[in-house]
């Protein structure tokens, strides 16, 4: 089971694991390249600003929430408690039981940093074997070498995290030469996994403080503070429609 709702004019699609998992089966048996989404508060502002992002998520297979805040002016406490999937641990949650382990990856990301968080992040319930390339954009790799490596490869998944719009123009260029089925759409939620798989300086953990360290990192992403921040944007762009009346 699953709708599409409405957040200042962006569409997201809201299931239940069961449809999810329905979902992926279906695209992950495809010989074309599907893409999936994964929109955060931070990506509000470039969908509202930039008409190729609003391009590229229309023509996206599914638009999803990837952390809870989003959807905080629909009732989100009662979604998550109805089993929705508000977020990108909850998608976490829906994948696993579909047994992935024989699907294989490439991960094209901003920086080794974002790199090592991510890889930490989704090799714990897949196989690490199954990573078949990593590119960073800070690498001296060209993009056409890229495309060429993945070709060659052929990944089933591919997780892409880059700057918006930098990520949306990727997609758009390269969408049609992907020897690929699956596209994660991240960039918007890469900060928030990187806050919850904070690596921990060994310095830290030698004193006992590892905790205090992991949770002080999560502060600026709690849902606490990114509500008020999503609430003032919910006034803002209320005040705009109403200027446009």
């Amino acid at each position: 089971m699953g709708t599409r709702i409405c957040i200042m004019d962006m569409e997201l699609d809201l299931l239940t694991p069961e449809t999810l998992q329905e979902e992926l089966s279906a695209y992950l048996s495809e010989d074309n390249l599907n893409v999936i989404h994964m929109i955060s508060l931070d990506y509000l502002d470039a969908y509202d600003e930039n008409e190729l992002v609003r391009q590229v998520l229309e023509q996206a297979d599914l638009v999803l929430p990837g952390e809870k805040t989003v959807l905080s002016a629909h009732h989100v406490e009662m979604l998550e408690s109805g089993g929705m999937v508000v977020d990108y641990h909850a998608l976490l949650e829906a994948i696993c039981p579909l047994n992935l382990e024989n699907q294989t990856y490439y991960f094209v990301l901003r920086n080794k940093k974002e790199a090592k968080a991510l890889y930490r992040y989704v090799t714990k319930p897949f196989s690490k074997e199954n990573v078949l390339g990593l590119y960073t954009a800070d690498s001296d790799v060209s993009e056409e070498a890229l495309i060429n490596d993945i070709n060659t490869k052929l990944p089933d998944i591919i997780f892409l995290s880059m700057d918006s719009t930098e990520q949306e123009e990727w997609l758009e260029n390269n969408k049609g030469k992907l020897n690929a089925k699956l596209c994660f759409v991240m960039g918007s939620v890469m900060p928030l996994i990187m806050r919850d798989n904070v690596h921990v300086p060994l310095w830290i953990k030698k004193i006992g403080l590892a905790g205090i360290y992991r949770r002080a990192a999560k502060i600026p992403y709690s849902h606490f503070f990114r509500k008020r921040i999503f609430n003032r944007k919910m006034d803002d762009y209320i005040t705009k429609k109403n200027l446009q009346r």
